[in-house]
């Protein structure tokens, strides 16, 4: 079982290099991705720097892909490895030309599998769908995912699942056919802590694995 891990919206007490390092320990997390949502944009572009420098070496080490939101051009002069993209932001396109074909670019597709289809044509390599549960992070007026649906699909490119995702729910996902699901507040926000998070994920994929 592969996660997609994100960062708090603000700075956490529980969101540290230690943390983190412990975490991927336990599970297997395949993208992280910085994604701060301050109003004032130079503080976005602060926490983007300092956690950068905070993280790249652990992610280096092992393997994991190390994303930023939103900001295709700091997303490149930092030296992440690559940047996620919602429908407001930059064109996929756009991105791919800015940032070459060694960077990863990732596509929020909502509830939409025309949108993940004409992402992969623009040359996206993984997309997006969600909310799959009403999510504390993140508000929103879109409705929840039809997962029944989204099972049914020949997405055609891999995908995540996002949005509102914690011990007692995953299991309604394990067969949707996702190839990564994204964590914020179920990890960072644990009333035991991250590590204690991860371990009940990790209880979980003996489920999901059998």
């Amino acid at each position: 079982m592969n996660f997609y891990l994100i960062s708090p919206p603000f700075e956490n007490k529980n969101f540290n290099e230690d943390s983190f390092d412990k975490i991927t320990d336990i599970i297997r997390i395949t993208y992280f991705q910085i994604r701060p949502k301050y109003k004032d944009l130079k503080k976005n572009e602060n926490f983007a720097v300092k956690f950068f420098e905070k993280f790249k070496k652990i992610c280096e080490k092992k393997k994991i892909s190390f994303l930023l939101n939103d900001d295709v051009h700091l997303s490149k002069k930092l030296g992440y490895d690559g940047v996620h993209l919602g429908q407001n932001d930059m064109d996929c396109k756009n991105a791919r030309e800015i940032l070459g074909k060694n960077f990863s670019i990732g596509i929020s597709c909502n509830n939409s599998i025309e949108l993940a289809k004409k992402a992969k044509i623009d040359g996206a390599d993984y997309v997006a769908f969600g909310p799959a549960f009403n999510s504390k992070t993140k508000k929103t007026s879109r409705e929840v995912l039809n997962l029944e649906k989204l099972k049914k699909k020949n997405i055609g490119i891999p995908f995540t699942i996002i949005g509102g995702i914690d011990h007692s729910n995953i299991k309604k996902l394990f067969n949707i056919g996702a190839n990564n699901f994204s964590l914020i507040n179920s990890i960072w926000n644990f009333e035991n802590g991250p590590v204690k998070s991860a371990i009940k994920y990790k209880e979980l994929e003996n489920i999901y694995e059998n």
